[in-house]
């Protein structure tokens, strides 16, 4: 079946050019197009905002751009949100995302900002003591482009730095090696590059890549390739591939180059194939340990001959180990608490360290390699673990806490005592003794109780006057922890109360709350995240016009499909990088994906189409009714969620006559799904959205 059929193409050409009492928009054109989805016709009048490279659809996007900028620098100069956001960034030009330091023996390489205005450079220290050395900017490799460096691989001998970048944020990654020694750069340049995957053997290193059409053609096809230093890529040699769109290919190596695994599966089918090479025996001759078994598994681990793995076992995440030569033989390792769900892990030499959360704080576990817990360290309420390391050359086991009001804290853990002090803190501009903490289970739609973790300051009156900004994800089975951020502390200190709910189908409660939230119950999200609203309000917390919504991506599409579905209930939304048209989100690169396939279902199939449908923020705008001020964020060059999705939500919403409220669309030049990436930037992307957001609630008040 064609499901997707164009009947129509651009039957009608209109010129809409919409004024509300605040804001006249730029001219968007009507160009009808109808789609056939089995029996139902779907019109869609902006559809041409695909074409996001045309001419025509960049010029629209840059009068919106124009228009949005001019109404956000107005709020930001009225009320100093740019000047406010800068005294709650507590970094110190050290890119956080990659935080610890990744170390090969007395070398270590990490990603720092050298000044506010410049995007993170690679630097490089011998030895932690040491000070760190500028090793490569992103203008070393384009002026042009906005590079961004996403992975940092030395060799096992610390020679080589295999380094990866993306272009404007973009998902597609290339790769350049570096010799250390006399900084020698090697010609030759790696491309088609998804993942981080670069596994060092011999003179150069596995690596996987993808067939290629175009940013944001399907990422189907992939193969694994070894590269040797100084050849060019096309001189790379095939090692495993697959013929299958349904098929992806991974591959894990150790450390110390003692195994390397190859991993096929088809979890479309549930099929799952290993394959293992070890350099003692062979030269590139993978060989089967598991053929289409049903069941899968994640290489973490190999010592004496020994595989170390993760899997989902019913309900729960376990690390498992069985002998290479026997693979049938599992062990279990790690305990399973009740009521918490296992976030992290870090392999030592005779101890594993596992890090889990709670409803009510985080804690570590650590255990031997008999899984006999050896003992448990509580960490205190509201605060999460990440970042677990031992350092070899400290001897010594660090992990970081943090919290929505707290940046992330390094911690040290005595692995003799089971107990953990702070090494420090960090400053930042606000009183944080003042911040207090609620956990609430409110209940849904369907009677099922949902928890909801607030955070605000001093007090938290019952008098419905409260400005309250709600959050979540809420998808893919991902463990939401409490995270530090700006724009909410900005928030809170201008009055305001911050709640994340914790919806249906993220994975903070178990593979069932996961569950329970995907496919044909992804409903169940939206209506968790308004029943958390309306909870608020019958509370006695705040009023309808008093609470703002914000969300990314997954988090994104829960924030447009709940203020079009129940749109009396907010004030304000931001919409970060959101899905907005789940009828065509499948015809995009990543949409397409089993991960999304399995997340949201299909529109082949019409169960499934019909349950889209139904919520697609896009198909469920009303032309009858003002929706509640919004502002849409993407990224130019984002390919995980391309920004038509925002181009053409944005389109439908300024035409609706009855709309009075702002809908402002900023397009963030260069950048993709993770915003901005220089330190000024961020702050503006906070100051513009925050700031939105609260300004536009004191509006309701006045």
């Amino acid at each position: 079946m064609n499901i997707t059929k164009y009947i129509v193409s651009s039957l009608l050409v209109l010129s809409v050019s919409i004024v509300n009492a605040q804001i006249k928009y730029p001219n968007t054109l009507k160009k009808t197009t109808e789609n056939q989805y089995h029996t139902t016709k779907i019109v869609d009048d902006y559809q041409w905002l695909e074409e996001i490279e045309s001419p025509e659809v960049k010029e629209w996007v840059r009068l919106q751009n124009k228009l949005s900028e001019k109404f956000l620098n107005k709020i930001n100069r009225k009320i100093g949100a740019n000047r406010q956001m800068n005294r709650f960034m507590y970094y110190d030009m050290e890119y956080d995302k990659e935080s610890k330091a990744i170390d090969n023996e007395k070398l270590y390489f990490t990603l720092m900002y050298p000044g506010a205005d410049s995007k993170p450079c690679i630097y490089y220290s011998k030895g932690l003591k040491g000070g760190y050395e500028r090793l490569i900017s992103p203008n070393s490799i384009s002026k042009k482009d906005d590079i961004i460096f996403t992975s940092l691989s030395p060799s096992k001998d610390g020679r080589f730095l295999a380094y990866q970048y993306n272009r404007n944020g973009s998902d597609w990654k290339e790769l350049k090696i570096v010799q250390l020694k006399n900084r020698h750069y090697f010609k030759e340049t790696l491309k088609h590059i998804i993942t981080s995957e670069i596994y060092w053997f011999g003179q150069g290193f596995f690596y996987k890549k993808y067939r290629y059409t175009s940013a944001l053609g399907k990422r189907n096809f992939p193969s694994i390739y070894y590269h040797k230093l100084g050849t060019e890529q096309l001189e790379d040699q095939l090692i495993f591939n697959t013929n299958s769109e349904q098929e992806e290919l991974n591959i894990y190596g150790t450390p110390k180059q003692s195994l390397f695994i190859i991993k096929k599966s088809n979890k479309f089918e549930e099929k799952f194939s290993f394959y293992y090479l070890n350099p003692k025996e062979s030269n590139y001759d993978f060989k089967p340990m598991f053929e289409e078994i049903k069941y899968n598994i994640n290489i973490i681990g190999f010592k004496s001959d020994t595989v170390y793995a993760l899997t989902k076992i019913k309900e729960n995440k376990y690390i498992i180990s069985f002998p290479l030569e026997q693979p049938k033989k599992w062990k279990l390792l790690t305990p399973i608490y009740k009521n918490a769900v296992f976030t992290d892990y870090e392999l030592l030499e005779d101890k594993i360290v596992v890090a889990y959360q709670s409803n009510t704080s985080s804690f570590i576990s650590i255990i031997d390699y008999n899984a006999k817990v050896l003992g448990e360290v509580v960490t205190p309420e509201g605060l999460s673990v990440s970042s677990l390391n031992f350092s070899k050359e400290f001897n010594k086991f660090f992990f970081k806490l943090s919290s929505y009001t707290v940046p992330p804290v390094t911690c040290q853990l005595d692995l003799e005592n089971y107990n953990f002090k702070y090494l420090g803190k960090v400053e930042v501009g606000f009183d944080a003794k003042k911040y207090k903490f609620l956990r609430k289970n409110f209940t849904s739609h369907d009677g099922t109780k949902v928890p909801m973790f607030i955070v605000y300051k001093d007090s938290l009156p019952k008098n419905g006057n409260t400005p309250f900004l709600l959050n979540t994800y809420g998808g893919y089975g991902q463990i939401a922890k409490p995270a530090y951020k700006p724009g909410v502390i900005y928030f809170i200190e201008n009055g305001g109360a911050y709640a994340y709910i914790h919806v249906r189908g993220g994975g903070e409660l178990g593979e069932k709350w996961r569950e329970a939230g995907k496919k044909l119950n992804k409903k169940n999200s939206i209506l968790d995240f308004t029943s958390a609203a309306e909870y608020l309000i019958d509370e006695g917390y705040t009023k309808p016009k008093r609470i703002a919504i914000t969300g990314a991506s997954h988090g994104g599409l829960i924030t447009a499909a709940a203020i079009i579905q129940k749109p009396d209930l907010f004030g304000a939304a931001v919409i970060d990088v959101g899905v907005t048209d789940m009828l065509r989100f499948e015809n995009s690169a990543v949409g397409s994906t089993f991960t999304n396939i399995n997340e949201f279902g299909s529109v082949s199939k019409e169960l499934e189409f019909k349950n889209l449908l139904s919520y697609s923020p896009y198909h469920n705008i009303n032309s009858k009714v003002n929706y509640p001020s919004m502002l849409i964020v993407t990224g130019s060059d984002d390919t995980r969620v391309p920004p038509y999705h925002s181009f053409k939500f944005v389109a439908k919403l300024q035409s609706n006559l009855e709309q009075k409220n702002p809908i402002l669309l900023w397009t963030q030049d260069n950048t993709g799904h993770f915003g901005a990436n220089e330190a000024n930037s961020i702050i503006k992307e906070n100051a513009f959205i925050y700031g939105f957001l609260m300004e536009e609630l004191k509006k309701e008040k006045d």
